[in-house]
């Protein structure tokens, strides 16, 4: 076994890989636990772990991006059967003190998602951050949520994204410019169901309630419980 590898396992504990190329840094405080987790560093990239965060079971990929992971928060693979991931390619995620996240984060284009304090990010989860995503502090998200501020892929006409995909395969839909974009921002003591979709250009202020299933596009809300697909304010109490 590699002798870096096995001084790796002695810090971390087993199954913790990490790769970092020759522009990158990595910095951890004390008390940081990270298992069966693996940290690919490419171009200029940065990763900073304040102390007694804990990483269980990620696969976290970084291109030209910087990571910071404030105290105290927890990265923990749930009871899906995939691993969750941290894919920055070009951004910055910052993620601050006392969180308990298990979801999927993706941040391209120069793209910036903040997360405050104190929130709960479960499972099946994704959000998708090409621009700018603001999470406040003492939110509850639920499983299985989509929080997008991007439409994800540029709308091409037909023959140049057939162009794209034959010169791309076996991988299709790599998008080398910014789709659509438009801010979403979460406040604070928000709760949003299962399955619940916010989309780009969505405000979502204090107390908000989003019901399960519910789809939010370019709305402003800010209190009261929204439900349904298109989603509407049923009650500002």
């Amino acid at each position: 076994m590699n002798k870096y590898v096995q001084k790796l396992k002695n810090i971390f504990g087993a199954g913790f890989v990490l790769d970092k190329g020759p522009g990158s840094s990595f910095a951890k405080g004390a008390g940081v636990e990270i298992i069966n987790t693996k940290i690919v560093l490419t171009g200029k990239s940065e990763v900073i772990i304040h102390e007694n965060v804990k990483l269980d079971g990620y696969d976290i990929h970084i291109n030209d991006g910087y990571l910071e992971i404030g105290k105290f928060s927890q990265l923990i693979k749930g009871r899906q059967a995939l691993i969750p991931i941290i894919s920055i390619q070009k951004g910055k995620l910052i993620i601050g003190a006392y969180n308990s996240i298990k979801a999927d984060l993706k941040i391209r284009f120069e793209g910036i998602c903040s997360i405050g304090i104190y929130n709960s990010i479960n499972e099946g989860t994704e959000i998708r951050c090409d621009q700018s995503v603001i999470i406040g502090d003492y939110n509850l998200i639920s499983y299985e949520c989509m929080i997008y501020d991007t439409n994800t892929h540029c709308i091409y006409p037909p023959i140049i994204r057939r162009e794209r995909t034959k010169a791309d395969f076996p991988t299709i839909g790599i998008e080398t410019e910014r789709p659509d974009t438009k801010e979403v921002i979460i406040g604070n003591d928000n709760w949003l169901g299962k399955r619940s979709v916010i989309l780009k250009g969505c405000i979502l202020g204090n107390q908000v309630i989003v019901g399960t299933n519910a789809v939010v596009s370019n709305m402003q809300i800010d209190k009261g419980v929204v439900v349904g697909n298109p989603a509407f304010v049923t009650s500002k109490e």
